[in-house]
């Protein structure tokens, strides 16, 4: 059985560096059409406005949930790690569907690779830094 020990800075650094995340991501996320739209031509955006509506709800799914396991973890609860699966594993989703079905590769190298890899990139450390803070008893 691990007992309930003292998080170290570092923990505190990363619960407030998700949270922060978290908040960038989320206002950020209202501002993509309007940065798509100016970069696509009128064709790939009328294709993109055509999101299937369980898209829109898996892509909340994953803003949600990671925003919660953000709050979790930084309340230092065990319930983080649910929360951050959850997000990582519908961004892996929502950044494949992306990628393969909206052919978003011609439009924009920034849309297509870089951010997918940072936002699944961070989604994984944090499902990761959750799952040992719960192993070093660091999360109750």
């Amino acid at each position: 059985m691990v007992i309930n020990v003292k998080p170290p800075t570092s923990f505190w650094i990363v619960a407030t560096f998700a949270l922060l995340w978290n908040i960038i991501e989320i206002y950020f996320s209202s501002f993509e059409l309007d940065v798509l739209q100016e970069n696509m031509t009128t064709e790939e955006f009328d294709n993109m406005q055509s999101i299937p509506f369980w898209y829109v709800g898996v892509f909340l799914i994953a803003l949600f949930s990671e925003m919660l396991g953000s709050f979790m973890l930084f309340m230092r609860r065990k319930f983080a790690t649910v929360f951050f699966a959850v997000a990582l594993i519908t961004l892996l989703f929502i950044e494949f569907y992306w990628l393969f079905f909206f052919d978003i590769q011609t439009t924009s190298i920034v849309f297509s690779i870089v951010i997918p890899i940072i936002v699944i990139g961070i989604a994984a450390f944090l499902y990761y830094y959750s799952k040992m803070a719960v192993k070093k008893g660091w999360l109750k």
